[in-house]
């Protein structure tokens, strides 16, 4: 059996602040024995006094309350009726238009919007098969260069939306959507922007470079500072002639502070000590037989030690 529970006069402090958190009486922790004697006949004398029916409409206006989503406005009517009597959005706006997007480094997502009547043109011309063209136009110009790759896929004339997988990414890509000719040609509907595919692997850019720039400096058609990508660069000392490098080697500043860094680089022969400063994979393979430091016989750089 269920102990009853004494009066409160007989109740300690301890009992009282017990039933006090029952009863939802805020600070309880703070009162004497006497304030909590009041605070908790006060709170019982005003649960009794609310009917049922008081209770009942009460918890109706909170469970209400939870579904009330819309809110007045100035104008006095709710959220909800400022799209009433709008027209449903039209099928399409009249003009072909393709859009390109990246999804991850192995797909892309495109879609398109292209009036019948323009269809109707290039059938007429000739256009049989509605298809898409991915191409790879990485470092060059549609209008007047060749892609480096291209890439066909067939479509169906009541699609709007494809997924076009990557053949390689860290590229540029640009789509046509177009009608592909019994003769061969390609006949045009609508062309994307170039979209740059992120890599699957991990970013090369491992330097930091950092620029001041006044408070009052007007930013608009100014460039400051120019990043140029790591496979860019390699590029250039490929097709840079060798007397150009060795004045880019002579003006760079050289990581000799070091005696044991200069000690190994007096203790090697001059083709490793080229070597060392000029590694293999950026050298062209003619610069290691035709250049006179890896022969012997020209000059080197005294050695500051």
């Amino acid at each position: 059996m269920a102990k009853e529970r004494p009066p409160l006069e007989e109740m300690t402090l301890r009992q009282l602040r017990k039933v006090a958190s029952d009863l939802g009486v805020s600070r309880y922790s703070r009162m004497r024995k006497s304030q909590l004697l009041a605070s908790i006949n006060e709170k019982q004398r005003t649960k009794i006094s609310l009917n049922p029916s008081t209770q009942l409409e009460a918890q109706e206006e909170v469970e209400a309350a939870k579904f009330e989503l819309g809110q007045e406005d100035r104008t006095g009517g709710t959220l909800a009726s400022v799209d009433e009597g709008l027209g449903d959005l039209p099928s399409g706006y009249g003009e072909s238009r393709i859009v390109l997007m990246p999804r991850d480094p192995q797909w892309a997502y495109c879609y398109w919007d292209v009036p019948n009547t323009h269809k109707e043109e290039l059938r007429k011309q000739g256009g049989q098969q509605l298809a898409l063209r991915l191409y790879d136009v990485t470092d060059v110009n549609l209008e007047y260069q060749s892609p480096h790759s291209i890439q066909e896929y067939l479509s169906d004339e009541l699609a709007r939306e494809w997924y076009l997988p990557i053949p390689v990414s860290d590229r540029d890509y640009v789509v046509d959507i177009g009608y592909r000719c019994a003769d061969g040609r390609w006949l045009v509907l609508a062309r994307s922007i170039p979209v740059h595919i992120p890599p699957v692997y991990p970013s090369d850019w491992i330097e930091d470079h950092f620029i001041t720039v006044a408070w009052e400096e007007d930013l608009r058609g100014k460039t400051f500072f120019e990043l140029v990508p790591p496979a860019r660069k390699l590029l250039w000392w490929w097709k840079t002639p060798s007397t150009t490098k060795s004045l880019a080697w002579l003006k760079a500043p050289k990581p000799l502070a070091s005696p044991v860094l200069c000690s190994a680089l007096c203790s090697m022969s001059p083709a490793r000590w080229f070597l060392a400063l000029f590694p293999p994979f950026l050298l062209k393979p003619s610069a290691l037989t035709s250049s006179p430091v890896a022969s012997g016989c020209g000059p080197f750089p005294p050695c500051p030690v």
